[in-house]
């Protein structure tokens, strides 16, 4: 096989858009975002998942990742049709989840001991936590994420108009009416 072969066939790509993108340290924030702005616009009722992998405290992604959120729902915006009435833009679902790194050092072998120890202020156990992030994007409400635990929600932003512009629309109005 050759790399064209690979790389698409009938001109379509051979691996769709998925509908999950990892951030990670080596990226670039522009490639992200003009791919999650593509996928809305290829998939408008799928919701789009950016998540990090779990990582050390210091190699943390999670900034890296609510700066891509919050500059794909910005541009959503201002890709949206006013004279279509479209002015609402993206529901947000964000999940903080923790991995755990490392064993709990038990030198009596059972875990009451362990607890009982670490509360006497002697040799306390080590657990060492990788903290990651989910945040789902979608055009519409999910139904049933928000009876869920650990998800908190956003609700989504909407555009507003200045006045020179629903004077514009306005205006247009009246020309296509008679």
């Amino acid at each position: 096989m050759n790399s064209e072969e690979t790389a698409s066939t009938d001109s379509q790509p051979v691996v769709p858009l998925s509908d999950s993108i990892r951030i990670t340290r080596q990226g670039k924030i522009g490639h992200w975002v003009k791919h999650g702005l593509d996928f809305f616009q290829e998939n408008p009722d799928k919701p789009l998942t950016l998540h990090t992998s779990p990582a050390d405290v210091a190699q943390s992604t999670i900034p890296r990742l609510i700066s891509i959120v919050e500059i794909v729902k910005r541009e959503y915006l201002k890709t949206l049709d006013v004279s279509v009435g479209q002015l609402t833009g993206l529901h947000q679902y964000n999940e903080l989840q923790w991995e755990q790194r490392g064993e709990i050092a038990a030198e009596g072998g059972d875990r009451a001991s362990t607890i009982a120890r670490a509360l006497e202020g002697k040799k306390h156990p080590k657990l060492t936590l990788a903290p990651y992030m989910k945040v789902t994007l979608c055009r519409k409400a999910l139904p049933g994420m928000h009876e869920k635990k650990d998800v908190t929600y956003q609700t989504p932003q909407t555009r507003r108009l200045s006045k020179t512009t629903k004077a514009r629309l306005k205006k247009k109005a009246k020309q296509q009416m008679p």
